[in-house]
Parts: C-alpha cells; structure tokens; sequence
C-alpha cells in the first residue's frame, strides 16, 4: 500500500508518539491541529459567508421588491419596518390582499428581468 494519502497517515500517526522525553500534549496537537484547521475552513467559514450574504440581502429590502417567503408566497414589498424587523407583502393585485411578515421569513428577493425571461422560455417551448 503505498501512496499520498497512506504516507500522510504515516506522518500523522509518527507524530503521534512523543519522542523521547517530548510533550505529549504538544505532539497531540500538532497532530489534530491540520483537521482543526479544515474543518473550519469546510465547515464554519462558508456558513459565516451565507449568513453575511442573507444579512446583507435582508437589509437592502425596500418598497416594490418583489420577494418570495418561506411558506412559498411570492409577493411585492409594500412597506418595511426596520425597527419592528417586519414587512408588508401584497400577494394579490386584484383584490389587495396583503401581509404582514418578519423580515426574516424571506428566503429571496426575485429579480423581475429574470422571471421574465423564465416566461418568455417556458412559452417559446410550449409553442
């Protein structure tokens, strides 16, 4: 058995053992200090990231955005209260039917220009 992945686990597992008359703990964390290190980098960075990008996207929410919320409910932003962390959506045109959200039930601000040009594709395909 040979190659990079078996010779790493060799170098780990040497560094494992203390020397003679070496720290034991110092060798353990030398040790596990790399998986630290990447499960940080894997794991707990990219979701710092997301939340930043969510914080940042709830925070430019304002009138006339069209938004979509968790439950699945595409609307347009009639009024935010920043204070209150609430949002008033209009989900009917036609008969102005409109809800009051926290602002953090909304998953997504839609781009308009992009739904259009989702129409325009689903009906050139139907034709």
């Amino acid at each position: 058995m040979s190659g990079p992945l078996f010779e790493l686990s060799l170098l780990f597992a040497q560094g494992a053992q203390p020397a003679a008359g070496g720290n034991p703990l110092l060798s353990t964390l030398v040790t596990f200090l790399p998986i630290i290190i990447l499960f940080y980098v894997l794991m707990i960075l990219p979701k710092q990231q997301e939340e930043k990008k969510r914080k940042r996207m709830l925070d430019a929410v304002k009138k006339n955005d069209r938004v979509l919320t968790q439950a699945g409910i595409y609307g347009t932003v009639v009024s935010v209260n920043q204070d209150a962390g609430k949002v008033v959506v209009r989900i009917d045109d036609d008969k102005g039917v409109k809800v009051e959200f926290s602002k953090a039930a909304i998953v997504q601000v839609v781009d308009p220009a992009a739904d259009k040009e989702k129409e325009k594709s689903k009906a050139a395909e139907a034709v």
